[in-house]
């Protein structure tokens, strides 16, 4: 009895938590769109944003600094260059500025070295005044918000939603702890944070996105929870599939969403090539009948699963403004890449259908 009381009480503040950062994520979250630039001195282009991101990542190994620190840097640099058009010559200055500032809002006092120290260490070619008033104009532009909610704070509120209701969710993992488990999800997230594509999705589903992969991999229902935090969050459904395509492509450089088919005419071979080519296509015809096989039982498993609806965890929903849908130029992408990313270069494993969008009830 004490058990389960603890866990209500538990679950209510997680879900206050949840509320509250959805919230403030709809008041503040502003898509990183930053397009290939005409003029390389002038704007800052994709590639260049993703290196500095890369770095500040290095720079947050070598400070010994948490992964929060590292995670709210990425959110104030993005925040600014959605806000200013910077030349690529300030690019490495508005970085460290965004980390020093990060690193003063999450570390503890003694972890923060001074200005001119920490300067030196990071070796960022600027000096003690380039930082100091850069910052003041960070400041300016960002009118003085830097807690910024972001990707790690959803995931940290998912994990420890589901493991209140699961906890032999991890059972199947030898000598895996949830702290050890959180962590090794933290680091691909924050891996996933120099891809600028993923900029463009929101916090919340960025950090859907991942546990839902991971989900695939360790629970049979990973499809119904994931459903279930959807309509938590209200994320629609093909942004949930584009990002966990990218998130695939990120860490694993491979995704079947990103080859697109070709619409050009195919003219018929000639009468000798064809000839050449019988065995081969023969061949291929026989494995794509297998694959085509093997995907329509997935597809009817996954189906009977939505239809259903089963999930056997009760987790509340949170009232929130219903996100924009994507714009008519986005690739909706298939629906299942987590157990491909374990069979890496298996070309015999389906991919599920989309999910499908579920309103708030």
């Amino acid at each position: 009895m004490l058990d389960s009381s603890v866990k209500r009480v538990q679950l209510k503040e997680l879900r206050t938590r949840l509320c509250s950062a959805i919230n403030k994520e709809h008041q503040s979250w502003k898509p990183l769109l930053i397009k290939p630039p005409n003029n390389s001195e002038a704007e800052i282009g994709p590639s260049q944003r993703d290196e500095m991101v890369q770095w500040l990542l290095e720079l947050n190994v070598k400070f010994r600094f948490c992964p929060e620190t590292f995670m709210l840097s990425v959110t104030l640099l993005d925040h600014f260059l959605t806000a200013v058009k910077a030349r690529p010559k300030y690019l490495r200055c508005i970085a460290i500025t965004c980390f020093f500032l990060a690193a003063k809002m999450k570390e503890e006092d003694e972890m923060v070295p001074a200005t001119q120290d920490f300067v030196r260490d990071s070796q960022c070619g600027c000096t003690v005044s380039e930082v100091l008033r850069m910052e003041r104009v960070v400041l300016d532009k960002l009118k003085w918000e830097l807690n910024f909610v972001n990707c790690l704070d959803f995931l940290q509120i998912f994990h420890a939603m589901l493991l209140s209701q699961r906890p032999t969710l991890l059972e199947d993992l030898h000598h895996m702890t949830p702290s050890r488990h959180l962590s090794m999800l933290t680091g691909r997230l924050s891996q996933c944070m120099t891809n600028h594509q993923l900029a463009a999705h929101r916090g919340s589903t960025l950090a859907l996105a991942m546990l839902s992969l991971e989900l695939e991999v360790l629970a049979a229902d990973w499809l119904p929870l994931t459903i279930v935090l959807q309509r938590m969050v209200q994320v629609d459904s093909q942004w949930l599939i584009h990002c966990r395509e990218l998130i695939t492509f990120t860490l694993f450089g491979h995704s079947a969403s990103h080859r697109m088919p070709s619409t050009r005419p195919v003219s018929p071979p000639d009468s000798a090539s064809h000839q050449g080519d019988t065995s081969q296509k023969a061949t291929a015809n026989t494995a794509k009948r297998k694959k085509c096989e093997l995907g329509e039982n997935v597809y009817g498993a996954v189906k009977r699963l939505v239809d259903k609806e089963t999930c056997d965890v009760a987790l509340p929903s949170c009232p929130v403004p219903n996100p924009p849908a994507p714009g008519k130029n986005t690739v909706s992408p298939p629906g299942s890449c987590g157990k491909e990313v374990r069979t890496d270069g298996d070309d015999s494993v389906p991919v599920h259908p989309p999910l499908t969008s579920i309103p708030v009830t």
